[in-house]
């Protein structure tokens, strides 16, 4: 009878945490997407305001990968984020970063998307 009250407890629980963060709603190139030309931006949507704290934009062609660290375009809490990154033409871009949601917990992911021309 208790492990059904907590595991009741639990249940009722997890979407308030779920919903009390920042996740990633969007992004522009969308995860995994297939473009033929390079993009001229990167965009970042929240669900709720986060901080961005760190975004780096990974990009490989054969053997070559280059790592940048890209200028936070905003110190400040909001729901959209958009990078103008120098890309590097064709080839397979991971871009990786951590933000901080609106109620002080740290968030983190990547997406990816590669380019044809």
């Amino acid at each position: 009878m208790r492990q059904v009250a907590y595991a009741i407890v639990l249940a009722l629980l997890l979407p308030i945490g779920a919903f009390a963060h920042s996740p990633l709603k969007a992004t522009f190139p969308a995860d995994n997407s297939e473009m033929k030309t390079q993009p001229d931006k990167l965009t970042l949507e929240f669900g709720k305001p986060a901080r961005l704290t760190k975004i780096v934009l990974t990009h490989a062609l054969g053997e070559a990968n280059h790592a940048d660290r890209l200028e936070l375009p905003s110190r400040s809490f909001q729901k959209l984020f958009e990078l103008t990154p120098q890309f590097r033409g064709k080839g397979d871009y991971k871009v990786e970063w951590r933000a901080l949601s609106d109620d002080g917990h740290p968030l983190n992911g990547a997406f990816s998307f590669s380019v044809s021309e």
